[in-house]
């Protein structure tokens, strides 16, 4: 009987795991173009401006503009993950960019929070360029130069390297807003 009992709850959890990647997967396919996901249960919080959708071992964050009525494709930002992922709009509701001798403010929420990747995930170190700051950007508080020259970016006495393809995304988002 307990033998029974055993590979009753062995084929059940198997199952419930088979399920959780079937599930998974078909959702984080329909997130990726753009879909509300399918197999999940929506949880919307109190304030309204955040749907949290919980599957099968994984969740999705999703922030939305004015309701959580309106269609998903007028999110603010998406993110997929496991149960104990956290994810939270960038803190900053503006950026300062001094470029050019223009001083320039971002208040999109989705170039600040590309722009605050940027800064926040690159690794600074202790050596600095010689080249000449290109762009001033103050970002909750702090302020951050990049050079161009170098493709490096100096926040106090560190620097860390930019890719080209991360200097081009924030040139664009500050012509976007010089027009």
């Amino acid at each position: 009987m307990k033998k029974k009992i055993g590979i009753g709850i062995a084929i059940f959890l198997i199952l419930l795991i088979i399920g959780g990647i079937i599930t998974n997967y078909a959702d984080s396919g329909r997130v990726s173009t753009g879909q509300e996901p399918k197999y999940c249960i929506k949880v919307i919080s109190s304030y309204g401006s955040k749907v949290t959708y919980w599957g099968l071992g994984y969740k999705v964050i999703r922030y939305v503009g004015v309701s959580p009525n309106e269609p998903y494709e007028n999110n603010i930002g998406v993110k997929m993950g496991s149960w104990f992922m956290d994810y939270e709009l960038p803190k900053s509701n503006t950026i300062e960019i001094e470029y050019e001798g223009q001083i320039i403010t971002i208040t999109d929420i989705k170039d600040i929070g590309i722009i605050e990747n940027i800064l926040s995930n690159s690794k600074y170190n202790g050596e600095i360029c010689d080249g000449i700051n290109t762009h001033k950007i103050v970002l909750n508080n702090e302020i951050y130069y990049i050079k161009e020259s170098c493709k490096e970016i100096q926040k106090g006495d560190k620097q860390a390297t930019i890719s080209v393809e991360d200097l081009e995304l924030i040139n664009n988002i500050i012509l976007k807003y010089m027009n």
